[in-house]
């Protein structure tokens, strides 16, 4: 790994996780979200593993993302949801990248500069107000219009909803649906219609319609939805002490001498820090698991280091869980003030993420090493 400092990735429970969610949607095609490196899980090794399992449609927010899976093999259905500005869009037709559009003339371009079909979703703005064409008495007639041009197949249909309650999300889910059945009547078959994503896929199973686009519950990250299904967390965080020493009492630790030891103490340097992705504001909240109990992070973490309080049991050889299943991602949301996507996205890539299979290491990513 050439780092003490890992993340490891349970693949037994990420096929847990898939099971769960194909019992759940009884035949619905599965998509997986891979935006953001997988949410912090490694985008290249998770596809790989999901497609082993039939897993064939992948969803992210960028062409870069997309691109990185598609070299990766091209027989993957990359989707990207999110804007791809023009001048681009000539890499979407030639990696054979299924582009989102939300106007006319983005799919027209797209149309221009292809020699052969090129695959699209069309996003419909139904309460979200981020991305999506916006629904007006001449919506239908435009998604016609797109569906007319001789080299734009229009693959897939979806909105995002807002999950204010079921009320507000039932209101977007008919806008869309009364925009598909109109659309419908001119002619235009769209075989893929989706607005579920992890959240709204549990709670609203008549929502489910010809895919559901799943992220954060692939990743065992339950919230609403927690107890609904059997899902299990597939990341874990680690580490070892780099150093060791006593200090005396008065003694104080990192910038701005904020944490002074009340009397001798053992102080333990752990060689992760905020450039790894653990939030900085766990000062004062954050705290690791040696051999089964918890130490305190002490003093104001470090881009590339932090310190914990430890006693006479620690030594350099122990492994240190900054995440595990007594520390989990959502114990450090909540004393981080963010929800769980947060905190797993920002891993970053000089954070090797090992792959464990029946207690077994199978592939390691080093992501500063190509």
């Amino acid at each position: 790994m050439l780092r003490d400092t890992h993340i490891k990735i349970n693949i037994d429970h990420l096929e847990n996780n898939i099971t769960s969610i194909r019992d759940y949607c009884k035949g619905t095609r599965v998509g997986a979200v891979l935006k953001s490196n997988a949410y912090g899980h490694g985008s290249k090794y998770m596809a790989k593993a999901l497609y082993d399992m039939g897993i064939t449609t992948f969803l992210v927010a960028t062409l870069l993302e997309a691109m990185e899976l598609k070299n990766e093999n091209d027989d993957y259905n990359v989707i990207i949801m999110g804007h791809t500005p023009d001048k681009y869009l000539n890499q979407v037709i030639d990696k054979k990248i299924t582009q989102t559009v939300f106007t006319y003339d983005q799919a027209k371009l797209l149309n221009d500069l292809a020699e052969q079909p090129v695959k699209v979703h069309v996003k419909i703005e139904t309460g979200f107000n981020r991305l999506g064409m916006q629904i007006t008495e001449d919506t239908a007639s435009t998604i016609k219009k797109i569906a007319d041009l001789d080299k734009i197949i229009i693959e897939g249909a979806f909105t995002h909803l807002s999950l204010e309650n079921r009320a507000s999300d039932l209101k977007q889910f008919n806008k869309f649906m009364d925009l598909m059945n109109e659309v419908e009547k001119m002619g235009v078959k769209i075989p893929i219609k989706h607005v579920c994503d992890s959240i709204s896929m549990v709670l609203h199973p008549d929502f489910h319609l010809d895919m559901v686009r799943v992220g954060a519950l692939l990743y065992g990250l339950e919230s609403e939805e927690k107890g609904v299904l059997d899902i299990k967390p597939i990341l874990s965080f680690h580490t070892k002490p780099s150093h060791i020493k006593t200090i005396k009492k008065g003694e104080t630790i990192s910038y701005g001498n904020r944490w002074i030891a009340g009397e001798d103490s053992i102080i333990a340097t752990l060689p992760f820090g905020y450039s790894d992705g653990y939030p900085r504001n766990m000062y004062g909240k954050g705290q690791v698991q040696i051999k089964g109990k918890f130490y305190p992070i002490i003093g104001v973490i470090c881009m590339d280091q932090c310190m914990a309080h430890v006693d006479k049991d620690v030594t350099l050889d122990d492994e240190v869980d900054i995440i595990n299943e007594n520390m989990t991602v959502s114990d450090i949301a909540a004393m981080a003030e963010t929800n769980k996507n947060e905190v797993v996205s920002r891993f970053t890539p000089r954070v090797p993420r090992v792959y464990i299979k029946n207690k077994q290491i199978i592939y390691v990513e080093n992501g500063l090493i190509k």
